[in-house]
């Protein structure tokens, strides 16, 4: 142990823990970071560290050294432990356009761990009269796969026990606990942007912020939902928006969507030809004081599946009109009716 290795810390306890206190710590993490019991590769070294920490408070002599020692490097100005912080964790949070265009506020669910309190997260109860070892039924040994029994490791050969794993929090000394955070998500971020919440990570049980330190930090990762009418491009919102063919060759007023609700576009006269209009601003608005993007509209020609005869004879009186000015009215219309005139000439010939 060095000097500004704090066994305090290291075992989560206060300076002022009676010493059934630190022995109770010292149980519980040995027991999560025995390698035998935990896959982790941090293990061994967690293990080895928990281990040099209690032997410290084993040996009075040396942790009243390493008292002087710690005083004295702090009368000389070093600098002081560092805070033990807790993992960061990445969650993420699903917002629809609207959401997230005009910022809202969203409850997250999180899965915290918090210290057992039926054994004051000793992971261990004492009980009053010896019970049976779970492991060998009370008789002191089990059976081995090869044949034969041994001494069971449960009991040491005794069969039974004046102190049992806790029940509630299956010798661990931490319980889970459900936590909901009310978010307030500002306006304008876009998928893939990252929401800081400082100290808000759910605390590991066994891992750093768990063991006297501060929780780390909760991230939360924006995820833009589908929406039935836009795609986000940067920060331009683009919509298809199925028209008439009629209302596009009479131009006028038609209803398109915004994120807000609805808003009014005015068809050129040439809207036949044309298929994209661009309303500035009224796109994705930006963190910063920067202008929205556009609202883009790809107009799509809708023509109707049937046909009345009252239609086709209004449609053959505007075919006539349309006629009397097709070189003005509808040039590539009359290009290929002179291409047809010329090869009947040529075929007749």
């Amino acid at each position: 142990m060095s000097i500004r290795d704090d066994p305090f810390a290291i075992l989560g306890v206060p300076r002022e823990a009676s010493p059934a206190e630190i022995k109770r710590a010292y149980r519980r993490l040995a027991m999560h970071w025995h390698p035998d019991r935990n896959p982790s590769a941090a293990a061994e070294a967690e293990f080895k560290r928990v281990h040099a920490a209690y032997e410290l408070f084993l040996d009075p002599q040396r942790l009243a050294e390493w008292q002087q020692a710690q005083a004295a490097a702090g009368a000389s100005d070093s600098p002081p432990p560092e805070e033990v912080l807790g993992d960061d964790l990445t969650q993420a949070l699903t917002l629809t356009l609207e959401e997230a265009a005009t910022g809202c506020r969203k409850e997250v669910d999180l899965v915290h761990g918090v210290r057992c309190v039926s054994c004051r997260a000793s992971g261990r109860v004492e009980h009053r009269n010896s019970v049976p070892c779970r492991r060998c039924s009370g008789c002191g040994r089990t059976a081995r796969h090869g044949g034969g029994t041994s001494v069971c490791t449960g009991c040491a050969g005794r069969g039974y026990l004046r102190e049992t794993e806790c029940p509630d929090c299956t010798g661990t000394g931490w319980r889970e606990e459900p936590r909901t955070l009310s978010v307030t998500v500002p306006p304008g971020l876009v998928d893939g942007e990252r929401l800081r919440l400082a100290r808000q990570a759910p605390v590991i049980p066994g891992g750093k912020g768990g063991t006297g330190g501060k929780p780390g930090d909760l991230y939360l990762e924006i995820r833009l939902a589908a929406h039935p009418l836009f795609a986000l491009r940067g920060r331009d919102l683009h919509c298809e928006v199925p028209v008439s063919i009629y209302r596009l060759l009479c131009g006028g007023c038609i209803e398109v969507p915004t994120l807000s609700g609805t808003t009014t576009l005015e068809l050129s006269p040439d809207a036949a030809q044309r298929q994209e209009y661009r309303l500035p601003g009224l796109g994705f608005p930006h963190q910063r004081r920067q202008a929205a993007g556009d609202l883009v509209l790809q107009l799509q020609q809708i023509y109707p599946e049937s046909i009345r005869p009252k239609d086709i004879e209004l449609l053959e009186r505007l075919e006539v009109r349309l006629a009397s000015d097709l070189a003005r009215r509808a040039p590539q219309l009359a290009a290929w009716e002179g291409q047809m005139r010329e090869r009947r000439s040529a075929a007749g010939a």
